[in-house]
């Protein structure tokens, strides 16, 4: 006798699809994936945003600060030119010893006669050559010479040699002539015998019994 099998539990009708049960999953994997991707995207667009921003304000400070230093150098340059200006040119500046009477072993003429025995130290370089540079000329009270100095106390008498008309030009008060001559000594009455009176110097020039004989044709205008 054949023993009964036992019952099966029934099938259920139609067709069970394959993985089925994986496929909800899977779409949510791609979607995270894709936001994800959109997200490091967007970051990404953001960063290159900035970076352009920060560029576009970094070249306006550039060129700002580029043409400030460049018309700050011009200003400068242009402030350094008109001292330039200031600075002479070789043959424009005041002349070495300008003013000054120099013997040739360079002492001052002036110096000497404006000194506490003027007579005496004047007396010392008697004979010796003189070189006058830029000195002016106070006053012209004869036709044959005139004081030159920097004031009544600080003077020299020059004396003018040589034939009328050699000289290039007429000495006038207030010139500064340059010439070169020859300390000569002189007795009392001087002052009279070339024409200085009293007021114009007389006393001085016959106490100092000094005076410089300089060629008409030495003296020149300083320039």
């Amino acid at each position: 006798m054949t023993a009964a099998r036992p019952s099966e539990p029934a099938r259920p009708v139609g067709a069970t699809p394959v993985g089925g049960g994986n496929r909800g999953g899977g779409r949510r994997r791609g979607l995270l994936l894709g936001a994800a991707l959109l997200a490091i995207l967007l970051l990404v667009a953001l960063l290159l945003s900035q970076c352009g921003s920060d560029d576009a304000d970094r070249d306006p400070a550039s060129s700002t600060g580029g043409s400030s230093s460049s018309s700050t150098s011009e200003a400068t340059g242009g402030a350094t030119g008109g001292s330039a200006t200031a600075s002479p040119s070789a043959g424009g500046g005041t002349a070495a010893g300008a003013g000054q009477i120099r013997t040739a072993d360079g002492r001052s003429v002036l110096e000497l006669a404006a000194g506490a025995d003027g007579p005496a130290a004047l007396a010392g370089v008697t004979g010796q050559p003189v070189t006058g540079t830029a000195v002016q000329v106070l006053s012209v009270p004869a036709d044959e010479g005139f004081w030159v100095g920097t004031s009544e106390t600080e003077r020299v008498w020059v004396q003018l040699t040589g034939e009328a008309g050699e000289s290039p030009y007429q000495v006038t008060e207030g010139d500064s002539v340059d010439f070169q001559g020859t300390v000569v000594a002189h007795a009392g009455g001087f002052a009279a015998q070339v024409g200085v009176d009293d007021a114009e110097g007389a006393a001085m020039l016959d106490g100092q019994g000094q005076h410089l004989e300089v060629a008409k044709s030495a003296v020149t205008l300083s320039e």
